[in-house]
């Protein structure tokens, strides 16, 4: 009878694990697919929970899309065995993308990457790699980069190698209501123009909030 209920009990946690990676996966392709085909104006809702995600999702050439989670703490989607990709979310050659609501946690490399996107904002967003902070965790947190006119608002940065929150070679940012820490840098500007960071909590990083102007570097004006 014993040998019975262990063998039964092994026979369920295998089949638990195998639905857990077809969920895993199932979604994972929903949630690419959905971002390949938006179209302008559509909003993706993304359900609370948490998704284990192995590559990096990308968005090219949109305009005017939204994803939208449960919550901040609600719809997880979590890169911890990330196998393929250098970011868990990348955006670029976009128009008018809004990212809200979700925690974007442990990617390999960047957490929220945006390069040449006109309009890009972050609300109630958190990106954090889980555990003590590591040398090895991902670069940036956010990473909005070549961009013009972008908002982070009520946002998170946990645990980033270099920068928690960072924008660089931008024009019109805004970076308000935020929050960041155990990062190597907090809050960093870099080479832009028109940037306004207010009402932000930057603490328990090596640096606060940076800004810098370096030589070499393109510049979006």
């Amino acid at each position: 009878t014993v040998f019975i209920m262990k063998k039964t009990l092994l026979l369920l946690v295998c089949l638990t694990t195998a639905l857990s990676i077809c969920y895993a996966q199932s979604f994972q392709k929903m949630l690419q697919t959905q971002m390949i085909m938006a179209e302008e104006g559509d909003t993706i809702h993304l359900e609370a929970g948490t998704h284990s995600i192995s590559q990096t999702l990308s968005m090219d050439e949109k305009k005017s899309v939204v994803l939208k989670g449960a919550g901040e703490g609600k719809t997880i989607l979590t890169f911890k065995k990330q196998e393929a990709g250098a970011e868990g979310i990348r955006i670029t050659n976009s128009e008018h993308i809004t990212m809200m609501d979700m925690t974007i946690q442990d990617a390999k490399g960047d957490c929220i990457k945006a390069m040449d996107v006109d309009g890009f904002v972050c609300k109630n967003v958190a990106v954090e790699w889980t555990g003590k902070p590591n040398k090895k965790n991902g670069a940036y947190g956010f990473y909005p980069v070549s961009c013009n006119n972008v908002l982070i608002d009520k946002c998170t940065a946990i645990g980033a190698s270099d920068a928690g929150i960072y924008v660089g070679q931008s024009h019109n940012i805004i970076v308000r209501n935020s929050v960041a820490y155990h990062n190597v840098a907090g809050i960093e500007i870099e080479n832009s123009t028109m940037a306004d960071v207010h009402d932000c909590h930057a603490y328990e990083n090596t640096g606060g909030i940076l800004v810098f102007d370096l030589p070499d570097l393109p510049k979006k004006q």
